[in-house]
């Protein structure tokens, strides 16, 4: 079967946005955001009209990852504490990671640990908005979630190519489907109106120097996502290790203690959090 054009995936990734599988709130709370005179109270109104999500907020809030004092009962102070985009994105991920369910736990599982090792490097890095670099390492990988989602079939066939040829998934997704990951991931940006701070890294986290806004944030996602691979956590759909960008590496300016320190606090953020986003047991 010959691959997909570029128009062909984008139509279906438009398309995404009117799939049942994701919550009307999702939709809400993505167009609520959007205006300028949104306020903390107006979205976690919106949040506490679903349960689940209210429940999945709190729960996240209040996990060891964050570590904020003292247990945080109410919605809008949650919502103040993690900003409109950590709940937009965190909306999202929760939403699309759900609908492919078990069978992405592995995928699920290397993303999370990916944004643990954003947030570590981060604050090593004393970046403001920790919280939403991490959200960028969770998200980094959604268009693998995505092209799974719409062509099991063929992605199935793209990991098969990648195991065969000792190659990374990207060069897999376009040889079989036609596009890569990261390509969906710009068209899931714009369609979901990220911030160019949550986009950038999505878009360039394996060529992290074509960053144009936010290369500091996209460079940490960068250096995450192939720590987060040497771990060894989750299973990323290929066993090639992206190339490392040296130029992305030295601007971070990390030392061997710093990257021992970051290493070491989030392989037991990862144990004590490994479920504070989704069930997938």
């Amino acid at each position: 079967m010959a691959p997909f054009s570029y128009e062909q995936v984008e139509k279906r990734v438009t398309e995404l946005s009117s799939l049942s599988t994701l919550p009307t709130t999702l939709k809400r709370i993505t167009k609520l955001t959007e205006s300028k005179d949104t306020s903390a109270a107006d979205v976690a109104e919106l949040i506490g009209t679903d349960q689940v999500l209210a429940s999945k907020v709190l729960r996240v809030v209040n996990s060891p990852v964050y570590g904020f004092p003292g247990r945080i009962s109410n919605i809008t102070h949650a919502v103040v504490l993690l900003g409109f985009s950590v709940i937009k994105g965190m909306v999202l991920a929760t939403a699309v990671f759900n609908s492919i369910g078990k069978q992405g736990k592995g995928l699920w599982e290397h993303s999370l640990e990916c944004a643990l090792m954003s947030r570590r490097i981060a604050k090593e890095c004393n970046l403001p908005e920790v919280e939403e670099v991490m959200i960028a390492g969770l998200l980094h990988d959604l268009g693998k979630v995505v092209l799974s989602f719409l062509y099991p079939k063929s992605y199935n066939e793209a990991v098969e190519w990648a195991a065969s040829h000792q190659t990374h998934i990207a060069k897999a997704e376009t040889e079989v489907i036609g596009v890569d990951h990261p390509r969906v991931n710009r068209m899931l940006a714009q369609e979901w109106h990220f911030p160019e701070r949550l986009s950038e890294p999505m878009i360039y986290h394996h060529l992290p120097s074509r960053a144009k806004t936010h290369q500091d944030v996209t460079d940490i996602v960068h250096l995450a996502n192939i720590l987060s691979r040497a771990m060894g956590y989750g299973f990323p759909c290929d066993y090639a290790m992206p190339e490392l960008d040296h130029t992305a590496f030295h601007r971070l300016n990390l030392s061997f203690e710093q990257l021992d320190k970051i290493l070491q606090d989030t392989e037991l953020e990862f144990e004590s959090g490994s479920g504070i986003f989704l069930d997938m047991e």
